[in-house]
């Protein structure tokens, strides 16, 4: 139904208030959108000062029905200069605060961890105050670039007439300003206004003293939100306050809603449509939790170490192998003979890996059983037989392996002839090869292991060389069928 608008005052009876510029507003909508396609014989509406749900206001409205059947609305919000705070601009501070601290954030995580994989600066208990220092400052830095270059745009720029408008959806929107509001039309407020409005699709007009409209800008035909507004029912002012006048009489409200604290209280001011942070910083303290789990991660592995002098004394002391003996005897650099012997000695290594152990200059390395010879147990020899050089690891070798370790075995022998003929039938292409006593890793075990390569840190390591070797063709897939992936640990006797 069209309402009825009272006579405007001249130009010169008052200044250009609020409920004059609502007046001349709701008048241009009538003219505006007199030609507009509609039906005949529906009525057109056309109000001013209403309320919908969420304390959204809207000045003016104005709706009729289109050919279609659909409604269609143009609603408007009224600025005079002493409402002047409804269209400037407000910094989002907060925002840009926190958007800045996650954007930092992110970046520290993403250089901490090519760090982590590079090893450009290593940490370690004796700099923890440098690498604080070398955080700080590049927060510092990508904090100040990010501030200097965002403060700039829309997003941190908050107009509330234009941040209403995205509450609710209307075909049309407008905001209607009286020309003494501002009255630099170079006035950087204005600017922003008009930029915002351009952006989001909304109408600007500006009503003179004379009570002349004048469209600065249209607004847009189509919907630039994509149908991402709700729509919300307007009634009149004075009919919500009534609907909320009559909800305070309920029994919760009389007890508890006086005394609600102001931040959960209905906010009126111009203020309540700002941006939430709470998804930037729900992201700065998962950058946090990842920077921390990195800093442990780096810690496993220092670049070194620093102890306590005291703490390391008792470290040793209460070490497993502090009981271990001392050897009878050491390997020098000249070569020993042992006499020959029957039998089975206490456990031993032989070893082929030219890299483990350096050859003489006119020998070549291979390995000879333990058993035949009798040697110390748990000692280290080297002996000659025509021109080759055998050397002879004792277990006590492994005892400082870190946890387990890994070989890639060719298989168990019993007989110390057949371990040496497969171990050089392996030497012959090139390949490393070397054998282990049983007994240095197994209680109760007798014979050798043989096995390819070196000894590996992981499993992963073993089947990436097994891989290797299958690429190069080193071996075959029939060669190494029966081979597999040990992990050996020794036994400290």
């Amino acid at each position: 139904m069209l309402q009825p608008i009272p006579q405007l005052p001249g130009p010169a009876e008052q200044p250009l208030t609020e409920t004059i510029i609502k007046k001349v507003a709701l008048r241009f909508f009538r003219h505006y959108y007199k030609f507009r396609l509609r039906f005949e014989d529906q009525p057109v509406t056309a109000k001013y000062d209403l309320e919908g749900v969420g304390g959204i206001i809207a000045d003016g409205f104005y709706s009729f029905k289109k050919p279609d059947g659909r409604p269609f609305t143009a609603t408007f919000e009224a600025t005079s200069i002493e409402s002047k705070d409804e269209v400037v601009f407000k910094p989002e501070q907060r925002v840009l605060f926190w958007d800045g601290l996650a954007v930092t954030s992110i970046l520290l995580v993403l250089l901490a961890s090519i760090n982590l994989r590079s090893g450009f600066h290593q940490l370690d208990n004796t700099k923890y105050l440098e690498r604080l220092g070398i955080l700080l400052i590049l927060a510092g830095l990508t904090y100040g670039v990010f501030n200097l270059i965002a403060k700039i745009f829309r997003r941190y720029r908050y107009i509330y007439a234009v941040e209403q408008f995205k509450k609710y959806h209307a075909d049309e929107q407008w905001i209607a300003l009286g020309t003494d509001v501002f009255e630099d039309k170079n006035d950087k407020y204005l600017r922003e206004l008009k930029s915002q409005c351009v952006y989001n699709g909304f109408g600007l007009m500006t009503i003179d003293p004379n009570l002349d409209p004048k469209i600065v800008i249209t607004p847009s035909r189509h919907d630039i939100f994509a149908g991402k507004r709700k729509h919300v029912d307007f009634l009149a002012q004075k009919k919500m306050q009534e609907i909320e006048q009559k909800g305070r009489f309920d029994l919760a409200y009389g007890l508890f809603g006086n005394q609600l604290p102001g931040f959960l209280k209905r906010d009126k001011s111009v203020l309540r449509y700002r941006k939430s942070f709470h998804a930037q910083m729900a992201i700065t303290a998962g950058c946090v939790v990842m920077l921390a789990l990195i800093f442990i991660r780096e810690m496993d592995n220092p670049e070194f170490q620093t102890v306590d002098k005291q703490e390391f004394t008792t470290n040793i002391a209460k070490s497993k192998s502090n009981n271990l003996e001392e050897p009878a005897s050491y390997l020098g650099d000249s070569s020993s003979m042992p006499k020959p012997k029957k039998g089975t000695a206490d456990g031993g290594y032989w070893d082929l890996n030219k890299a483990q152990e350096p050859a003489s200059s006119n020998q070549n390395q291979e390995t000879a059983p333990l058993a035949d010879y009798d040697a110390p147990a748990r000692q280290e020899e080297s002996t000659s037989r025509g021109g080759e050089s055998y050397l002879i690891y004792d277990c006590s070798r492994f005892y400082n392996f870190d946890g387990k370790k890994f070989i890639v075995e060719v298989g168990e022998f019993t007989v110390w002839d057949v371990a040496r003929n497969q171990v050089e039938s392996i030497r012959g292409k090139g390949i490393e090869s070397a054998a282990l006593l049983k007994t240095c890793f197994t209680e109760d075990g007798k014979g050798y292991l043989v096995y390819v390569g070196l000894i590996f840190n992981s499993a992963d390591e073993a089947s990436s060389q097994m891989e290797s070797w299958l690429d190069s063709k080193a071996f075959t897939k029939t060669e190494m069928r029966n081979w597999k992936i040990r992990a050996i640990e020794p036994v400290v006797k």
